[in-house]
């Protein structure tokens, strides 16, 4: 009986989870163009999730997830990308959702195109748009792996944007850089500001 508790408390905690965000994001004050469809976005909690409400005046309150995962899909359903965060903190004023300890993948065309990790992360309701922060390391699937303290993914483009001491590893070659412009798997890409090239011998 004390397992069936357990597993009936944890149940309760994922569908508080669910419906807090649920509500959260389908709250029309925050969707932009509200007679169009948006991209589906799925927010999951793992067993033994917690959630920490902090109210506030005249605000639904800010919310605190514990072990989580966010993920979205474009209008065909393919998978754009999945965040998993060791906390989430939604803060329904501002329209973000402030992560810790992220991983995660980006998608092209459905296909996993480039992964990373990072020890903060802003993921913004209206737009989906997603900023990675605190000195950010990423894969790509085709081997090029990318440094930075900041990196940007942009929904409405599938563009990547780092800034900040850039670093960009690639076939026996370095590339050290202000800022970076790519597609999220790296093939296509376009650096600025102090440009450096070192080659392997």
């Amino acid at each position: 009986m004390v397992g069936s508790g357990r597993w009936i408390g944890v149940g309760l905690t994922i569908a508080v989870v669910s419906v807090f965000v649920w509500a959260l994001l389908r709250n029309p004050d925050q969707m932009p163009g509200r007679g169009t469809a948006t991209p589906a976005l799925r927010v999951t909690a793992t067993p033994g999730a917690r959630v920490a409400r902090t109210p506030r005046a005249g605000a639904i309150p800010a919310a605190e997830i514990k072990g989580s995962s966010i993920s979205s899909v474009d209008e065909q359903g393919r998978r754009q990308w999945e965040l998993y965060a060791e906390s989430v903190t939604v803060d329904s004023t501002a329209g973000t959702a402030a992560l810790t300890s992220v991983q995660g993948t980006y998608f092209q065309e459905g296909q996993p195109a480039i992964s990373f990790t990072a020890p903060r992360g802003t993921f913004f309701i209206n737009t989906r748009n997603v900023t990675l922060s605190g000195r950010v390391h990423a894969r790509a699937a085709s081997g090029y792996v990318l440094e930075a303290d900041v990196v940007q993914w942009f929904a409405k483009t599938a563009q990547v944007e780092a800034s900040g001491s850039v670093v960009l590893h690639q076939s026996g070659m370095t590339v050290h850089a202000d800022r970076l412009t790519a597609d999220v798997a790296l093939k296509r890409t376009r650096l600025q500001g102090h440009i450096r090239v070192t080659v392997a011998e």
